[in-house]
């Protein structure tokens, strides 16, 4: 089964969606480089790219995982991301919106998947639930490796 987690956000869905794309250094790291079909994320020595799903709407996008190379202790596979993606589904709520992120490609079945898991509790379930409802986030801040 792949990673999914829902949040709950005072956020408006339209405003959730800007925040989750536009505001990527505030939530998850401080190191993105941007192109216009997607972005690339760093976290110390180890990066992943994203390229934007076709067809997205404000409430439905995907971003498919198109380059990994993650260093975990552990891990054998460094691009065990490439290929999978993130499906993120918004839906008006009382007073906000529900966030929810499907990790298609994130299940028991790779070695990364503890790991991971805990990834996103971190920076979806904790960081981008605390961005959204206008509390301090948690973003990766680390520095390049040397």
């Amino acid at each position: 089964m792949d990673y999914t987690a829902t949040i709950p956000t005072s956020a408006p869905p339209d405003r959730a969606a800007q925040m989750i794309t536009d505001d990527l250094e505030r939530w998850w790291s401080t190191r993105v480089d941007r192109h216009p079909d997607g972005f690339t994320i760093r976290f110390n020595r180890s990066h992943v790219t994203f390229a934007y799903g076709p067809g997205g709407t404000p409430d439905h996008f995907s971003w498919t995982c198109t380059d990994a190379h993650m260093i975990m202790d552990d891990v054998d596979d460094p691009t065990e991301w490439t290929g999978t993606r993130l499906v993120w589904q918004i839906a008006p709520a009382n007073g906000g919106s529900t966030v929810t992120l499907t990790h298609e490609g994130l299940t028991p079945q790779i070695a990364c998947f503890d790991i991971c898991r805990r990834g996103w509790q971190h920076f979806f379930e904790a960081s981008l639930r605390n961005h959204l409802n206008g509390a301090p986030a948690m973003p990766e801040t680390s520095a390049p490796a040397a």
